[in-house]
């Protein structure tokens, strides 16, 4: 696991602290981390643990920090990083555009509450968002909408081989002055103001007292500290306050003071020192706000107050000052707590679970609208994908009218639905599944449609992998286009130059479909009721195609002749099969004298019987439409008949297909009207009696295959 973590700076403080605390614990454990900051006091026990650093201004709060998405990239694929880990907005904006380049999975940790704005918004866009307490999980679900799904709460770890615990520091009688400590940046949220007023109440109950302020504050906080230290001269507290400032030395600090009280204003995502002050058996008085509440049972092992009322601060102080035997038990009972549940080694292992998990769970969507035989031919890259990647994810977006194709394929997770067809507000729709898609996450998109509908679907859906053919004005949409192929390629090959892209390496163009045991049984009875003799062959004819191709029907006369002739030759009864819109094509076929056995399905079967139907055949004639895509799916011996299409393109894989194909110098031409001087020469001079000669062989071989099976079967 190679994890890159991003933060804007390593000087002291929690969010800092932890990542060092983290990458010693991973590199102990043969985990690849480094670290991308603008570098800082932390750099060197980086350096002194080994673990790479790159100094880069990912703090500035500009719009030119975007220039280094290009760099953090680079990092990413030159080390092959698989998971970036952001742990704040700005870094988090890097982050994300550069794993959106490549294949890394993003991850964020909320440390804080973040305003309800649009730039705080990339700390949910993680593929998981930790969240370090459940007050901030809850504001991360509910203000910033959040999937709880992809929410892990992960609390901040303590090291505990860097604090030590005194069991008996509160047996000992108390000398001299009692040490009351505040830990924090210098900022006006975290109440330094409110603690230095509380103290000097205290003072007048208990005189013999020491208040600690710990911490550094940034430049831009220079007016507040002068304005602490105005304030502890105005009240007369120069004795009793002491301004330590940053440190590096806090739980030594922590492990001499009697108390720790932190009198912060607004909700804190964790309280990172409540957990070390336990962790060296300090007792605590805390503000009854946010994360504290992870750490802080009222009463049980620790005191807390409201931040607005420093009366209820001096009272909590000045109890456990005068209750020796109350901060011992409290104390105890902190330190249980986060051996039990803030240790380091449980932030570590439940950190790398996340990582894991994200690297383990992929989210594909694929795109294939249509048609009935193009749907058909993708089954194969589906059934790739699910192989290559066997626990992810893989939703499909179809045309309504073909769910029942896919409906019992067991290599998609969901299906999701857009009807092309229709023309009213049709962007309105794509815009709401794409909002839809949006909100599932997916990692990568395969585009095996490539118009500009797919290409605009996955762009809006935020999908950060979108691999397609560049087709068209709307290509650049896709974040990883591939060229045409130069030579023509049969379907399923010319998909697997996109599965490539997302590291499949073994081609598979095996056909499936899946038959509806009621279908099938339906079939059955039908056909036994029409007395169909099962021991003479049962031929099937698909005379029909789409209303937009009729120039792919070959002559119906011609069919009624390849009846009479398989009729006469070999006694075989024929099944028409096709759609309502073909139902005149069957006409003809009752005018044939002497009659010959032929039952008329047009427009009588749904998916699910077609299938079950074609599989019942021994041989299926059709031109090149759904049908002849079903028989192949199926194992279903056919004869294909190509008009102004390319078999090269279009004929489903099998090794015992028989094409007719005429080479006129227009063929293929792809049109819906025929142009040729001679109309449809290219299925007219296909003639019934080579298609007549094509079935028969078909049948041989079905014969000596029956033959086989029934020898294996005897012996």
């Amino acid at each position: 696991m190679r994890v890159l973590q991003i933060l804007p700076e390593l000087n002291v403080g929690g969010v800092e602290r932890g990542v060092i605390d983290l990458a010693r614990a991973m590199k102990a454990r043969g985990e690849e981390i480094q670290v991308i900051s603008n570098g800082g006091k932390l750099v060197q026990d980086l350096v002194k643990l080994g673990v790479p650093h790159y100094a880069l201004p990912v703090h500035e709060k500009s719009p030119r920090v975007l220039r280094l998405v290009k760099e953090v990239a680079s990092i990413i694929e030159r080390e092959r990083i698989d998971v970036i880990h952001a742990r704040s907005r700005v870094p988090a904006w890097v982050a994300y555009l550069a794993a959106r380049r490549t294949n890394c999975d993003f991850i964020t940790t909320c440390h804080g509450y973040y305003s309800k704005h649009f730039f705080s918004k990339v700390m949910g866009w993680g593929k998981r968002v930790i969240v370090i307490s459940h007050s901030v999980g809850r504001r991360m679900i509910d203000d910033f909408h959040v999937p709880p799904e992809r929410v892990r709460l992960i609390h901040r770890g303590i090291d505990l081989s860097q604090y030590i615990f005194d069991p008996d520091k509160y047996n000992k009688p108390a000398g001299g002055k009692f040490i009351i400590a505040n830990v924090g940046r210098i900022t006006p949220i975290k109440g330094q103001k409110e603690f230095i007023q509380g103290i000097q109440l205290l003072s007048k109950q208990i005189p013999n007292i020491e208040a600690w302020i710990i911490g550094g504050h940034d430049k831009d906080k220079q007016e507040y500290w002068d304005e602490l230290h105005l304030l502890v001269n105005q009240l007369g507290l120069t004795k009793h306050v002491k301004f330590l400032g940053s440190r590096s030395d806090v739980p030594k600090l922590l492990k001499q003071a009697d108390l720790l009280v932190l009198a912060t204003k607004i909700p804190e995502a964790f309280g990172r020192v409540i957990a070390e002050a336990g962790a060296v058996g300090t007792a605590v008085v805390a503000s009854r706000i946010g994360g504290i509440l992870d750490v802080i049972d009222e009463g049980k092992n620790g005191l807390l107050f409201n931040p607005l009322n420093p009366e209820e601060m001096v009272k909590a102080m000045s109890h456990l000052l005068r209750h020796r035997a109350q901060c011992f038990e409290f104390a105890h009972r902190l330190r249980q707590k986060v051996v039990k549940e803030f240790s380091l080694d449980q932030m570590v292992d439940k950190t790398l679970d996340v990582y894991r998990e994200t690297r383990g769970e992929k989210k594909i969507l694929i795109t294939k609208l249509g048609a009935v035989g193009d749907l058909t031919l993708a089954i194969p890259s589906f059934r790739m994908i699910r192989k290559r990647y066997p626990n992810a994810f893989i939703g499909l977006v179809v045309d309504p009218k073909l769910v029942p194709l896919v409906e019992r394929c067991p290599y998609l997770s969901e299906v999701y639905t857009f009807d092309r067809s229709k023309p009213v507000r049709r962007w309105r729709r794509l815009l709401r599944l794409a909002r839809r898609l949006r909100s599932e996450h997916f990692d990568i998109s395969i585009d095996l449609q490539n118009n500009s509908k797919t290409h605009w679907l996955t762009f809006l859906s935020r999908i950060p992998k979108r691999i397609g053919y560049a087709r068209g004005l709307t290509g650049f949409l896709l974040t990883h286009p591939v060229a045409e192929p130069k030579q023509v390629l049969p379907p399923i090959r010319h998909q697997f130059e996109l599965l490539k892209r997302i590291g499949i390496a073994q081609f598979d163009e095996t056909l499936e479909m899946w038959i509806d045991p009621q279908a099938k049984e339906e079939v059955q009875d039908y056909l036994n009721e029409a007395a169909i003799d099962w021991q003479k062959p049962i031929v099937g004819f698909a005379p029909g195609s789409s209303p937009r191709w009729l120039t792919k029907r070959w002559p119906i006369k011609n069919f009624v002749a390849l009846a009479k002739r398989l009729h006469e030759s070999c006694q075989a009864q024929i099944i028409l099969l096709g759609g309502a819109n073909e139902k005149d094509l069957a006409m003809p076929f009752r005018d044939i004298d002497p009659p010959i056995k032929v039952l008329d399905l047009i427009g009588k079967t749904n998916f699910a019987q077609l299938l079950a139907y074609i599989d019942t055949l021994d041989v299926l004639v059709s031109g090149d439409s759904a049908p002849m895509h079903f028989a192949a799916s199926l194992q279903t011996k056919l004869v294909a008949l190509f008009g102004p299409t390319e078999p090269k393109k279009h004929l489903p894989p099998g090794s015992d297909h028989m094409v007719f194909v005429k080479r006129l110098p227009c063929q293929p031409c792809y049109r819906g009207a025929c142009h040729y001087q001679k109309k449809l020469a290219c299925l007219t001079e296909i003639d019934a009696e080579e298609v007549c000669q094509a079935v028969k062989k078909q049948l041989k071989l079905v014969q000596k295959i029956s033959k086989e099976k029934s020898n294996i079967i005897n012996e």
